[in-house]
């Protein structure tokens, strides 16, 4: 087995810097693609490191270390799932300046939309689908509200699928470009060219999946209570009072849908 490598990132004002141990090293192509704004060097800090994460291969298993315990998986993709899973938390830690929501921020000139919604309702293969359709995704999976001003700041990680999305939306990840493919999950790197530094958003779409396709705009209260919902820690006065002022602001949308193409559609004519 080749020596680890060791990766170091820190989430601009944290106060501390996360240090990952990566072996074997054959990881690092897919890896080294997340976070790539928040990589640093121990030299450019005299902040403490705490070494948070390892991942490492060992008799047939995979393994993902943290402190709180294990993670071990049979295959390369799931182990790096759980790596990602362990490296957002761990960098989100440093984030406490923002409220914190569960979903995915797309634009495209002036347009722009929050996908939110729990885990397994399609926002990241409704992002790549908006992705192949033009539109830019500038965060996924976690989404950072500047509690004074309700804007949206960029979240630097990959727009990860699983295959079965793939299939669903017709999609060959051959054909993807910058895309890799870990079995089972595809990785799609966020583009770092021409992403606002901010973007106040134009429509917070709620996800569910449903026997039909079908969209609802949402009266303030309704889309208060979605906010809630995909608000990923306890709330404080403060996050209240941001997200409040975003579903009286924004415009709301519950989303259901049967397949992706029909989803994409309706999003499309928002």
């Amino acid at each position: 087995m080749s020596d680890p490598a060791t990766l170091l990132y820190r989430f601009p004002g944290a106060e501390r810097i996360v240090s990952a141990r990566v072996a074997p090293t054959e990881f690092i192509p897919l890896i080294d693609d997340f976070y790539a704004a928040y990589r640093c060097r121990l030299s450019d800090s005299e902040l403490p490191v705490d070494q948070v994460i390892e991942l490492e291969y060992d008799g047939g298993v995979y393994r993902v270390t943290v402190p709180s315990g294990d993670w071990e998986a049979e295959s390369e993709g799931d182990a790096v799932l759980f790596y990602e899973y362990e490296l957002t938390d761990a960098l989100l830690t440093g984030a406490d300046e923002f409220v914190n929501l569960h979903g995915t921020a797309v634009v495209r000139e002036s347009r722009s939309m929050l996908l939110l919604g729990p885990s397994g309702t399609g926002k990241s293969t409704l992002a790549l689908a908006l992705s192949l359709a033009g539109w830019q995704t500038i965060a996924d999976d976690a989404l950072l509200i500047d509690p004074g001003t309700g804007e949206v700041q960029p979240f630097d990680r990959s727009i990860r699928v699983h295959e079965s999305s793939l299939r669903a939306l017709d999609v060959d990840h051959a054909t993807i470009e910058g895309a890799r493919f870990c079995e089972p999950y595809l990785w799609l790197k966020v583009p770092e060219s021409g992403a606002p530094g901010l973007l106040n958003p134009d429509a917070l779409v709620f996800l569910r999946s449903g026997a039909a396709t079908s969209i609802e705009r949402l009266d303030v209260t309704n889309t208060l209570r979605e906010l809630l919902i995909a608000r990923l820690s306890d709330q404080s006065e403060r996050d209240f009072d941001c997200l409040a002022r975003l579903a009286a602001e924004v415009p709301g949308y519950l989303l259901s849908f049967e397949g992706f193409p029909e989803a994409l559609a309706e999003l499309e004519s928002l």
